[in-house]
């Protein structure tokens, strides 16, 4: 493989639904193998995160590896059409587990800086709770003084907390894919995947906008049906306890979010290697690349 990256191609903002769209085809390609390889990736995930302080660590390291072999996954998909549980490992074996532990490693060290610059914030919130009733003459003035300290430290820490969070997912969103499809090293891959997003703005709007559209539709069809659910169950039994339906509705809530999870992890995981496929390696001379003008 070739450790240059080429310059990420620029895509109209259309390509955005044709993603999901090309998702859709690789998951309904090898449905029951997607199904069972994103459940064990759950599993495995679970597993971790009840390690306290080393199983988060190394989640986080881990993660950028399984999503690696998830893409060696769909590029499997594409050449012969086969997807095997195994390609959830794929990461781990040969020249790609490294660089992709590395952007592990990179991201800790986001996180660790984030939770700093949070850590300071929270601080600087309480400070001027504390400072502005010694400043102020009167109790009504201090309060509102505070209100003030505490709404605009609380607005400015949201926003660059904002901020910060979308540049974590610009720089990872392609990263283990061009590590382990492209060869790329790991800076190298987060920055090649932080430029493509920017330079692709309009296309992950038009993605992002379907995907906040699907979630709205499924998060009211889920909640109707838990509903339905309750209510049937209550009126077979004559009635019962506002804790045994609040329980049953919940309960039927975390099931079927479950399952639909199953089905929208892969669906994820499908679109990001197709939206890399369209900026990195689509070869059709005729798709406009403004980048190269």
């Amino acid at each position: 493989m070739d450790n240059r990256i080429d310059e990420p191609r620029i895509v109209a903002a259309g390509r955005g639904s044709a993603w999901w769209g090309r998702s859709w085809r690789l998951l309904t390609s090898n449905f029951f193998t997607w199904i069972g390889m994103v459940i064990i990736y759950y599993i495995i995930s679970a597993l971790l995160s009840l390690v306290p302080i080393v199983g988060s660590i190394g989640q986080v390291l881990l993660t950028p590896v399984f999503i690696g072999g998830i893409m060696l996954g769909c590029q499997a998909i594409e050449r012969d059409g086969a997807l095997r549980i195994a390609h959830l490992f794929e990461g781990f074996q040969g020249e790609h587990f490294v660089p992709l532990m590395i952007i592990g490693a990179i991201n800790i060290g986001f996180f660790a800086a984030l939770a700093l610059l949070g850590t300071v914030g929270i601080f600087g919130v309480f400070a001027g709770m504390a400072y502005a009733p010694m400043m102020a003459a009167d109790p009504l003035t201090a309060i509102t003084g505070s209100m003030r300290n505490i709404t605009g430290t609380g607005l400015l820490m949201g926003l660059v907390m904002f901020v910060l969070g979308t540049a974590f997912a610009m720089l990872n969103w392609f990263a283990p894919a061009l590590v382990a499809l492209h060869g790329a090293r790991s800076w190298a891959a987060m920055r090649a995947s932080f430029t493509a997003c920017l330079r692709n703005w309009a296309p992950f709007l038009v993605y992002g906008l379907i995907a906040l559209a699907v979630v709205v539709v499924l998060g009211g069809l889920l909640v109707a049906a838990a509903l339905g659910i309750v209510a049937g169950a209550a009126h077979e039994i004559g009635g019962g306890t506002g804790l045994a339906a609040m329980l049953v509705f919940f309960g039927v809530l975390a099931i079927a979010a479950a399952v639909v999870g199953t089905i929208v992890g892969p669906l994820v995981f499908a679109s990001t290697y197709a939206a890399y496929s369209d900026i990195f390696t689509a070869t059709d001379k005729t798709l406009p690349n403004p980048a190269y003008r």
